[in-house]
């Protein structure tokens, strides 16, 4: 991936509002920070992972470790042979089933070796195994030989689109980013990308090294969505006889009030 100068910011003197005139911090100069209800992890912290403390619930038979690395740190789940592992933010908050208003996902992973690997990324209702056994949903799920796909789980009952297999990459310990968003129609706009986040001029898209995309790769038009509260969730399995690592290097959930 190649890096790109960015342009100079646009400078905000005075700061900038996210309330109209007739709301209270109309003449605040930050926004306001419960516009959104927002989690944005990039896995500074270490304490993250313990189990019955920590913002996450480590589950499964494998393990989860955090690193330092740039830009801030990359949490390692791994998936020892024929195990599994995932990570679950402890308090479920977020809801999708919320048009017209919208809602988005983002994270950045690697997998160590993608042809053997099954993994998840996205929200999830805790309890039940995302990988297995997801109950309410929406995510991305990768299956080695098989591909990747934006799912729907509403009650246990699954809706999937396929990601077209011309529109990405998986490769052995490589970085793909991957986000969707819920528009204020209900519709669900899956991005997958070597680079989603980032300054990205559009005349390096299609080009080698760049990002490969412009917009969105896929779309599940108004599916049922869950009515659940949902939490992010990351999760690893490998088939037996092989071990794994998926690398997250950040991942972030949005909510429109």
């Amino acid at each position: 991936m190649a890096a790109v100068a960015s342009q100079q910011p646009t400078g905000f003197l005075s700061g900038i509002s996210s309330d109209a005139n007739f709301q209270p911090l109309d003449l605040c100069g930050v926004q306001n920070p419960f516009f959104y209800h927002v989690y944005s992890d990039d896995f500074d912290n270490a304490g993250d992972l313990i189990a019955a403390t920590g913002a996450y619930t480590p589950t499964g038979t494998g393990s989860a470790t955090l690193t330092p690395a740039t830009a801030g740190g990359a949490v390692t789940i791994s998936a020892l042979t024929g195990s599994f592992e995932y990570l679950e933010i402890t308090n479920a908050s977020f809801t999708v089933n919320i048009a017209p208003k919208k809602f988005f996902y983002q994270a950045r992973v690697a997998i160590s070796t993608v042809a053997t690997a099954t993994f998840v990324a996205g929200m999830f209702a805790t309890g039940a195994n995302p990988i297995s056994a997801a109950v309410n949903g929406v995510y991305f799920k990768w299956v080695g030989g098989t591909g990747l796909s934006i799912n729907v789980t509403v009650a246990s009952v699954t809706t999937s689109v396929v990601i077209p297999a011309a529109a990405y990459t998986m490769a052995n310990a490589t970085n793909i980013d991957l986000a969707f968003a819920i528009t204020r129609l209900g519709d669900v706009l899956a991005y997958v990308d070597t680079q989603l986040v980032g300054y990205i001029p559009q005349s390096n898209i299609n080009t080698p090294g760049n990002p490969q995309n412009a917009g969105a790769v896929a779309r599940m038009t108004a599916p049922t969505l869950p009515s659940a509260l949902l939490t992010p969730t990351l999760g690893l399995s490998t088939t037996a006889g092989t071990t794994q690592t998926m690398t997250v290097d950040f991942q972030s959930a949005l909510q429109e009030r």
